[in-house]
């Protein structure tokens, strides 16, 4: 079952990369058209984890060059997820920016003692706290007290 699974899988995965590898080119045409700061800033990623961590930067590139396909395919979605997170903060943040101020409105604040920062602080008496405290129950006299644990006995 294993196996044919495997099997199965290796077989969706190749036509996968030979369907990809004929529709790359359009992938990265289309992505450079879409937003062509993708390729740029991912360069500038690639040669940062290269400088940092050399072993991870040179497997992405050898990913790079041995699954083209697949990288095409990551380019023309970082191109148009890229294009929509943009579009959704324009969104967001033009109704922020275009709300008008009404200049006679007033609000209501409360202010706040200040002082200069080496100004000791005003020596206020505080009062303290008022603390009832309760009596326990005396225990009873006439009763014997029982052992806490009838396995201490067995020892004695």
């Amino acid at each position: 079952m294993g196996v044919l699974g495997a099997v199965v899988g290796f077989i969706l995965l190749r036509g996968l990369y030979t369907l990809l590898l004929w529709v790359a080119p359009v992938l990265l045409v289309l992505a450079l058209i879409i937003r062509w700061q993708v390729f740029p800033a991912t360069l500038k990623n690639w040669l940062k984890t290269l400088q940092t961590k050399p072993l991870i930067g040179v497997l992405q590139a050898a990913f790079a060059i041995l699954g083209f396909p697949f990288f095409a395919l990551y380019m023309f979605l970082l191109a148009i997820g890229g294009n929509k997170v943009e579009q959704l903060r324009d969104q967001f943040q033009q109704p922020l920016n275009t709300r008008p101020v009404p200049e006679e409105e007033f609000v209501d604040f409360e202010e706040i003692e200040s002082r200069p920062k080496g100004e000791p602080r005003s020596r206020e008496p505080i009062e303290p706290p008022i603390i009832i405290v309760e009596e326990a129950p005396k225990p009873r006299q006439n009763e014997p007290k029982k052992p806490d644990n009838p396995y201490d006995q067995i020892f004695k």
